[in-house]
């Protein structure tokens, strides 16, 4: 696909491809990281960038030790290949939008760590009914971008309260709970309730105003490791680290592992399907997102502490 593409007082015609690179280099800052997004090679987005900036006598990006950081010419340029990019994915989500055949890719993700393994039979019984149709499960800490195609559905999970963007479409499944939980053995044995002599384990930088674990009563407690990933953050908690604040659902039935005493459970998620307002006429989409849906809604007395104790 070729079009002029217009910048402040020149036009230079250029691929689509093109501005594929200027759009990943933007959001990735690394050649290695928009090449596995556009799945090409280093060397490839290397070329294309500097035929590119060769073409608009323009240098679009500095190349720094920290990675690629946009020029101002770069930033002039965006909004264009932003607006081409939109323009594209809306023209694909209005063509899968109407599509009535049961038949075609759906790419679904889903959050990491969320126990969500169990609809699995139910997707391979989706599978079996729906020869037509194939499947690409993500998991993905990260929410994929609906809009730009990463994902057609995504089970996908937002603070407490606060809704879905305008743009997409689907159902709340369920409210998420999470608490404070610690190996059992650390707690003193004579006033379980007093754990001043642990600390916590925290997933991001702390500091932060809605570090969740403030919430706790032991919310206080420094901060000692600062761990990602749930699945590490179970096996640390496993392994004495200290205490962290959890989905209710991941640490509770875990041998060994307790909620800490006095403290209470907290409605910190919902759990929304979702797809994008386009696909909203799309027959395999409509099932898949109405199937997951139901059977998410079966999963609600393990998310949902408050409701279900």
């Amino acid at each position: 696909m070729q079009q002029g593409v217009w910048g402040r007082g020149y036009s230079v015609p250029m691929d689509w491809d093109d501005l594929k690179i200027l759009l990943a280099l933007s959001r990735k800052r690394s050649a290695r990281a928009a090449a596995q997004e556009l799945g090409i090679s280093n060397s490839t987005v290397t070329r294309r960038l500097d035929d590119l900036e060769r073409d608009l006598g323009a240098r679009l990006f500095d190349r720094t030790p920290e990675g690629y950081r946009m020029t101002q010419s770069g930033e002039n340029l965006l909004p264009t290949a932003e607006h081409v990019e939109e323009l594209l994915f809306s023209a694909e989500r209005q063509v899968s939008g109407v599509d009535q055949e049961l038949q075609g890719l759906i790419r679904l993700t889903l959050p990491t760590a969320s126990g969500l393994n169990v609809i699995v039979p139910r997707l391979a019984a989706f599978a079996e009914q729906y020869p037509g149709i194939e499947l690409e499960v993500i998991t993905s800490a990260d929410a994929l971008d609906l809009g730009r195609r990463e994902a057609d559905i995504a089970i996908r999970v937002f603070p407490a309260g606060v809704a879905p963007p305008e743009s997409l479409i689907g159902r709340r499944i369920s409210a998420m709970t999470a608490s404070a939980y610690v190996r059992e053995d650390l707690l003193n044995p004579e006033d379980p309730e007093d754990v001043s002599h642990l600390t916590w384990i925290g997933y991001r930088t702390t500091g932060l105003a809605d570090d969740p674990w403030k919430l706790c009563r032991n919310g206080h407690l420094p901060v000692r490791h600062i761990i990602g990933d749930v699945n590490l953050q179970l096996e640390a908690v496993k392994n004495g680290m200290g205490m962290v604040f959890g989905a209710c659902s991941i640490f509770r039935e875990v041998p060994g592992i307790v909620r800490v005493p006095g403290e209470e459970v907290h409605h910190f998620l919902d759990i929304w399907v979702l797809s994008h307002r386009d696909l909203r006429l799309s027959a395999r989409m409509r099932i898949l997102r109405e199937i997951l849906a139901d059977e998410l809604s079966l999963l609600r007395p393990r998310l949902d502490s408050c409701h279900f104790g």
